[in-house]
């Protein structure tokens, strides 16, 4: 029996070993003053780390340079042999290659004669993936001065556009991430004005801006919330948690056109059984912390925040999404059933109303949970109320309660709107 015991805790102690060393995330940042300013990598660490992931990160950030300026010569990314040393110097997860933006303003798949933009990108990725075949290259997709470029843009918001489709162009030659950073920028200039993303020379980011990128940066590669973490750069609490839940939503939003959600292996949910298929090999976590499994299906006995890493056939690891499930107290219910009170129809496609069925002669709190755990809609209903409006909820799925003082239901609910 002690033999059975030792054996027993070797082999769990050796897949919680396995599922550390997943848990180590090498980053490597290439770019100029808008990668340094305010010290985006270190920003990006320390959000990291205080979020309980563990990162490594190396940067290459001279001023000015490009990435394939015809100008710049040895100094430009694609032709300095610093830049591959130090590709080379470590096995790398994730490259975050960021050019001067003003050479993704012009038409789409227009780029100024100066500079061997696409090729130079395309050279740096082979010397990647020569290296490291698993690594994944973030295109910084941003933005430019808060006052634009003449005659492609006045403003910076009006270039965001251009440069996103010009990345998009990129994406569509070389494949890999597109960092949705500027995405992210427009919806902070169009509805918090307040907070200016640029700093004194207008051109460069502001404390606000770098936070902002490196919470895009965060939710792309960590595929989770960065509201979760506890760093903040001194800037105030509804700041933080704005700029935060600003970059998870503009990155989960833009996962079918940045290549990311190829990289993101789905796990399904049924009743209380979550699993990943087609993949030999995962390991899960539970709230950040190995969950040991012997396969790609595990049974939950109690709500919170899952994830797994998963094995291609590659040998590459992938990362899920991390987020909540919650167990399931009540059967699958659908709109025929007289017994309950439910939402209909479900899925809920392309509704801006949803019908809700109630024997009970009474009002009805209707609150809808996100995938983080977080309520993002709370209505009351009275008992001749038979409609709830969810124009302004996200895609995704969602878990909806109904409470009064006689009952307590669940119901899990996707919203699926164009």
């Amino acid at each position: 029996m002690k033999l059975v015991y030792i054996i027993f805790c070797t082999i769990l102690i050796f897949k919680i070993s396995i599922a550390q060393s997943f848990d180590t995330t090498k980053v490597l940042f290439i770019g100029n003053s808008f990668t340094s300013q305010n010290n985006l990598p270190s920003i990006f660490q320390q959000l990291a780390q205080s979020a309980n992931k563990k990162v490594v990160i190396a940067s290459h950030m001279p001023g000015g340079i490009s990435v394939g300026d015809i100008s710049q010569g040895t100094s430009a990314h694609m032709n300095n042999p610093l830049v591959y040393s130090l590709i080379k110097s470590n096995d790398w997860d994730y490259l975050v290659l960021q050019d001067n933006q003003g050479r993704f303003c012009l038409g789409y798949g227009q780029f100024p004669a100066s500079s061997l933009v696409i090729e130079g990108h395309l050279k740096i990725l082979d010397s990647l993936l020569f290296y490291h075949p698993c690594a994944h290259v973030l295109w910084y997709a941003g933005f430019g001065p808060k006052y634009g470029y003449p005659p492609y843009g006045n403003t910076g918001a009006a270039l965001i556009d251009s440069i996103y489709h010009n990345y998009q162009y990129l994406h569509e030659m070389a494949g890999q991430i597109i960092a949705p950073i500027g995405p992210a920028f427009l919806r902070i200039i169009t509805g918090f004005q307040s907070i200016n993303l640029w700093g004194p020379d207008d051109t460069h980011p502001s404390l606000y801006g770098s936070f902002l990128i490196a919470n895009v940066l965060y939710t792309t590669i960590f595929k989770s919330s960065p509201i979760t973490s506890s760093y903040n750069p001194g800037i105030s609490l509804s700041e933080d948690s704005l700029l935060k839940n600003i970059a998870f939503q503009t990155t989960i939003d833009s996962l079918h056109n940045t290549g990311l959600l190829n990289i993101t292996p789905n796990i399904n949910q049924i009743g209380n059984t979550l699993s990943v298929n087609g993949y030999p090999n995962c390991n899960w976590f539970y709230n950040n912390m190995p969950y040991i499994s012997n396969n790609c299906s595990i049974i939950i006995n109690q709500s919170g925040v899952y994830s797994a890493n998963v094995s291609d056939i590659n040998g590459c690891n992938l990362n899920t999404l991390e987020q909540t499930y919650f167990l399931t107290e009540v059967s699958e219910i659908s709109e025929n059933d007289n017994n309950t009170i439910i939402l209909y129809p479900n899925p809920a496609i392309n509704q801006n109303n949803l019908n809700v069925k109630n024997r009970f002669n009474e009002s009805i709190e209707i609150s809808f949970y996100n995938i983080l755990g977080e309520i993002v809609l709370t209505k009351v209903l009275n008992s001749n109320q038979n409609q709830v409006n969810i124009l302004n909820l996200k895609n995704g799925i969602y878990l909806v309660t109904f409470k009064s003082e006689n009952i307590s239901r669940k119901q899990k609910l996707i919203i699926k709107n164009n």
